[in-house]
């Protein structure tokens, strides 16, 4: 199993022993967001929602408001809440809940399953414990987490309850960056929600673009990739100064994803948007121009150019705070918000429909995922990019956010004006496995060929007969 970005940039950091960020307390990076979207195959027809179930707490009003958990705090006694996940990410952020509501710790157990975000062994073992009654399951999951390629799955299916199912809604949601509850609102209730936001943004080498382009400075270099031609002029420039644009031809894939003006599927019909033949047809540029080295996202090569000749990555705030970190790269990396706007992975938390307590699971949500209190001391100790609006700019207020050998720029507001503009109402649970079709056929489309831009969708289409039956294919 590949491990994730972090693992490894983690394992460096620690052995280093690296205080990597100007944040007071505790150093540890913040629940990475996910890598290259993998193929994932369970896609499940959608349901009705399910039954809201007991809940501890009195039903939200019928405008969605939640009551406050100071009003009326679940009892210290009863059963015990598993919270599932794939590693042990998701614990450091729910010790914030322990240590608010120390009364509840006995009552909150964490499950590590220790396998990987999207494989098939996690959504198997989540699938067959959320599938039985709460007084079957020794363990049931009354709390899941979900990272991103998967969680439309759990979303839009019965397995789990609508937030204001559990007492959550209304003001709940007013500091938390849209994108963040459109991506998990499933016939107009939202079923998910994330204690931090994935913002895409260009992460570029300062000390080249002052070579080159004349200044590092944030504001000359958007101006350099403000679009998608003047990021080619670019990247001619970067050429002829003996430096390479991206990486790799699929580095820009993200930035294009996001751009979607329909879902893959609507309706049993297949939708070829046009990204994808706006991102193939980059991608061929940047492959054929010489403006990359060649590599794949995530692989060790691709890795490997931050401390080469590679002047940008595309990427989130977690990408930008513990990959690029100035100690173990050569390169002087700033940020500015690129040619497109997108996002790039997340984690998500849901509530099993047979939670045996909602109102306490409520209270671990809204503490970790709407406090702002809390949310700002998760953004301050690990500078990591919380989901709440109210809290980045308190910590931008105070100074907070800048990150040790990345100069004097706070990257804070660039994160914060990017995930404000971000839009997933074309997401759908055929993404993860539809966006790998086309990774499957951009090797062949690069190589030339017989594979043109109108054979490569005609390949995509293929991919997708095979797979569904019943979408129906122009």
């Amino acid at each position: 199993m590949k491990k994730s970005r972090k693992s490894r940039w983690l394992a460096v950091l620690l052995a280093m022993g690296m205080s990597l960020c100007a944040c007071t307390g505790k150093q540890t990076p913040p629940e990475q967001d996910s890598g290259t979207e993998q193929e994932n195959t369970t896609e499940r027809t959608r349901t009705e929602e399910a039954d809201t179930g007991a809940d501890s707490t009195e039903a939200p009003e019928e405008n969605g408001s939640a009551q406050s958990p100071k009003e009326s705090l679940p009892s210290e006694e009863g059963d015990v809440l598993y919270v599932y996940s794939w590693n042990d990410d998701f614990e450091e952020q729910l010790q914030y809940f322990k240590d608010k509501y120390p009364q509840y710790a006995g009552r909150v157990e964490y499950v590590n399953l220790e396998v990987g975000a999207n494989s098939g062994d996690y959504s198997a073992t989540l699938e067959t414990l959320l599938q039985s009654h709460y007084e079957e399951a020794a363990q049931y999951p009354s709390i899941v987490v979900l990272d991103n390629s998967i969680a439309l799955d759990y979303v839009q299916s019965d397995y789990t309850l609508p937030m204001t199912g559990v007492g959550i809604g209304g003001e709940d949601y007013q500091n938390m960056y849209p994108y963040t509850l459109d991506y998990t609102t499933y016939e107009g209730d939202v079923k998910a929600l994330t204690w931090y936001a994935t913002p895409g943004v260009l992460c570029y080498r300062a000390d080249l673009a002052e070579q080159v382009l004349g200044s590092g400075e944030p504001e000359v270099v958007q101006d350099a990739v403000s679009n998608w031609t003047r990021f080619l002029d670019t990247a001619e420039k970067m050429q002829e100064a003996g430096y390479k644009m991206v990486s790799g031809p699929d580095d820009v894939k993200f930035p294009y994803m996001d751009t979607k003006t329909v879902p893959w599927v609507t309706d049993e019909h297949l939708n070829i948007d046009k990204w994808v033949t706006q991102y193939l047809e980059m991608a061929k540029k940047l492959n054929d121009r010489d403006y990359t080295s060649g590599t794949r996202v995530e692989t060790e090569e691709w890795n490997a150019n931050m401390d080469k000749d590679v002047f940008c990555y595309f990427g989130t705030p977690q990408f930008y705070n513990w990959a690029l970190q100035p100690e173990l790269h050569e390169g002087d990396y700033r940020i500015c918000e690129g040619p497109a706007t997108f996002h790039w992975g997340g984690t998500w938390l849901a509530v099993g429909k047979e939670c045996p307590d909602t109102g306490l699971a409520a209270l671990i949500l809204r503490t970790i995922c709407c406090d702002t209190d809390t949310m700002t001391m998760m953004g301050e100790k690990t500078c990591g990019f919380v989901n709440n609006r109210k809290a980045v700019q308190s910590l931008i207020d105070a100074g907070k956010g800048v990150v040790e050998g990345k100069g004097e720029t706070n990257p804070l507001p660039v994160f914060d004006a990017v995930a404000q503009k971000v839009d997933v109402s074309c997401a759908s649970v055929y993404d993860t496995r539809m966006n790998g079709y086309v990774d499957n056929v951009l090797s062949e489309y690069l190589s030339g060929g017989d594979v043109d831009t109108k054979e490569a969708v005609e390949r995509i289409k293929d991919q997708v007969s095979d797979a569904y039956n019943y979408i129906k294919i122009d």
